[in-house]
């Protein structure tokens, strides 16, 4: 597979690897005021640069996240964002700080932008859970970059397909070709093990319904078609007449026409021999349709139509008369409103790859929430999120965006919650200083209500987190930051041992104070005092409470920072010492 290659991309296809781990520092939570029976369950604002939150993230969240949604940097040239990743490349290090220039004034735009998305991708792709899916927002000027960074990251096979977001705007600020779209990539992760459909469309429909003896059905759309293959010329066997008696309400379906002449003529007067006889009888000819001047086909063959004719219904008038399918109902589906008969449900389809999303709407939306349409440009629309976030059928989805700007992927997340019923969940990460006073606060808005008197939009509930990126767990001389608390350094321990969730035991726990995991063959123990030496020996294992197991495990993996047993006595009973903090596994 054809993979991209640029400047500085050699240094950071590992970056991600390298990129510090920081602590997450719990600022508040909001609670809104407004009751709700969705949108009940907790949701996350990180205030931080989004690469050092998505390392921070993976210890709680690896292969959780259900749906992604990022809005990057376009690199228009205008959008003003500076480079600040910190890699340790000479050619690199010259950018930090520096705004990122427009074509022909920054040769290096296109490899700085890639050298920024990699390392974000790459943890994003460790984030996302085997059935979940990605969508990132682009447009001309990297997306052709971006779709050959996410095969070689996604994988290629894991291409959904590119949707294009038709913004419905008629600026005319191009030369030669007005560029009214942009782009949206769709990937999965692991789509050959996924075996069911990943992505559908869900929309609600609510059709009108008619009574019969005590029975309600609605109509079906006419058994004709309208495209190109839908002639009677391509289709000479579905050229039958329908005869309809509107007195009696009989209909009959009568083979009437030359199918030899009916390949190569669109005469119906030489084509079709009208019955005279059921004329005389009070029938109506109903033929199909034309399709583009050229006589048209019904979809049903002659002998489906006269075995199936009950449940056909001749609809309109004289002369404008169509043949349609009827569908019975469940009489409990039907709900009478203004004196008529309807019922709702819910059509399953596949996404259309072109979707038209006014830009416009992103900004006016945002201004109507937060007074004002000035602090953050081109804001999504929320219709386009929610849409996007609907198609993954899970009502209660943990849904990431690490570029959230103002907070629109929230935003249709508690949209989505409220039109469907679901508990889904949003974390956002928003690296500027606007993440309290634009993303958080749009938000708050969201779920409390925003307006007033008759233009006022009720509160959608629910509730979340503010946190700031805190400090490193490591210091630069890989010393163990022992501020963050021992909490904290026991859950990265944790991970970096892959301890599953279900396996791993608090520190109150039965065992010892030191027990990190249990499973039945092995016990993890992390030995650790920040105002003290401790030593792996004979004192410490006499000190486990082992007694209460029902099967003593037959490895030990224990950390301390030093150890003083034999080595014959350490393979003899399954133990292997780590060193506090050269042997901690840094990810």
């Amino acid at each position: 597979m054809p993979t991209l290659s640029w400047l500085g991309k050699k240094k950071i296809v590992n970056h991600h690897l390298d990129v510090p781990y920081h602590v997450l520092d719990k600022k508040y939570k909001f609670e809104s005021k407004v009751q709700s029976k969705s949108n009940l369950v907790d949701n996350r604002i990180i205030h931080g640069d989004n690469l050092l939150v998505l390392k921070s993230l993976l210890p709680e969240f690896e292969g959780k996240v259900d749906c992604i949604y990022i809005d990057p940097p376009y690199n228009t040239g205008n959008e003003k964002w500076v480079y600040n990743d910190n890699v340790n490349d000479p050619r690199i290090k010259k950018w930090l700080n520096t705004v990122v220039g427009k074509e022909g004034d920054d040769l290096s735009r296109h490899d700085k932008w890639l050298c920024m998305i990699y390392p974000r991708l790459k943890l994003l792709h460790k984030l996302l859970a085997e059935n979940g899916v990605i969508f990132i927002s682009i447009d001309d000027n990297e997306q052709a970059n971006l779709k050959l960074v996410c095969d070689e990251i996604f994988g290629s096979k894991n291409c959904i397909g590119p949707i294009i977001q038709n913004k419905l705007n008629s600026k005319n600020d191009t030369l030669n070709i007005q560029k009214n779209h942009e782009f949206v990539f769709v990937y999965g992760k692991a789509i050959d093990s996924s075996k069911s459909q990943l992505l559908t469309n869900h929309s609600n429909e609510i059709k009108k319904v008619f009574e019969e003896n005590g029975r309600y059905y609605f109509l079906n759309d006419p058994i004709t078609t309208r495209g190109e293959g839908g002639t009677l010329n391509a289709r000479q066997n579905l050229g039958y007449t329908v005869y309809y008696n509107p007195n009696t309400k009989e209909k009959l379906a009568v083979c009437d026409y030359d199918i030899n002449l009916a390949k190569i003529s669109n005469d119906e007067t030489i084509i079709y021999s009208t019955d005279d006889d059921l004329v005389a009888q009070g029938y109506l000819p109903i033929r199909p349709p034309k399709v583009r001047n050229k006589l048209g086909a019904w979809t049903w063959d002659l002998k489906k139509f006269n075995d199936e004719k009950d449940n056909i219904v001749i609809w309109g008038k004289k002369g404008n008369y169509s043949v349609r399918k009827r569908t019975f109902i469940n009489n409990e589906e039907v709900f009478l409103e203004n004196g008529d008969y309807y019922f709702k449900r819910i059509n399953i389809s596949n996404s259309k790859s072109i979707l038209e999303f006014s830009t416009n709407e992103g900004t006016k939306n945002l201004a109507e929430i937060m007074g004002t349409s000035e602090g953050f440009d081109n804001p999504k629309n929320v219709e386009l999120i929610e849409y996007l976030l609907g198609l993954l059928n899970k009502k209660n989805a943990l849904v990431l965006d690490s570029f959230a700007g103002s907070g629109t992927t929230a935003h249709a997340v508690l949209r989505l919650n409220q039109r469907d019923g679901g508990n889904r969940r949003f974390i956002l990460c928003e690296m500027m200083d606007y993440a309290e006073t634009i993303t958080a606060e749009r938000v708050r808005r969201v779920m409390d209500g925003y307006g007033e008197g008759k233009s006022k939009t009720h509160g959608l509930g629910g509730s979340f987190e503010y946190f700031e990126l805190d400090a490193p767990l490591f210091f630069e001389n890989e010393l163990l930051n022992e501020s963050v608390g021992i909490k904290r350094i026991r859950q990265y321990v944790s991970y970096s041992e892959r301890i599953p969730l279900e396996q791993q035991l608090s520190i109150e726990n039965s065992i010892s104070p030191s027990a990190l995991g249990i499973n039945e063959q092995t016990l993890w123990l992390f030995n650790y005092d920040e105002n003290a030496v401790t030593s792996l020996d004979l004192d410490f294992l006499g000190s486990l409470n082992l007694r209460e197991l029902k099967k003593r495990p037959s490895q030990y993996i224990i950390y301390a920072d030093k150890c003083v047993l034999e080595t014959k006595f350490m393979q003899d009973h399954g133990i292997t010492f780590k060193r506090i903090p050269r042997d901690i596994l840094r990810f």
